[in-house]
């Protein structure tokens, strides 16, 4: 599959930048900007490195929820769900 290129705007949230690109159940490429916000701002390369070895399943919501919370990383302007929406559906609600 070729790359996704695609902005994206979860309903309440901040402007998402997403180039992705899905092989099966993974994500074999992914690349987040946009103007959401994230603590630590340093946290962004954690989560693009963690999202590249989940399975594309029903845990993958708990799984970076998990993650994100063990790193102590907040999110704001997104959620995982809408990540998850994002790269199984291509659309965004």
């Amino acid at each position: 599959m070729e790359n996704v290129f695609k902005n994206f705007k979860p309903t309440g949230g901040k402007l998402l930048k997403i180039a992705y690109r899905v092989e099966g159940s993974k994500v074999a490429e992914f690349r987040l900007r946009g103007d959401f916000f994230m603590h630590p701002e340093s946290a962004l390369e954690l989560l693009e490195d963690r999202v590249l070895s989940l399975e594309l399943d029903k845990k993958f919501v708990q799984e970076l929820n998990d993650f994100l919370s063990e790193q102590n990383v907040e999110l704001f302007g997104f959620t995982v769900e809408n990540l998850y929406e994002i790269l199984t559906t291509g659309a965004c609600s």
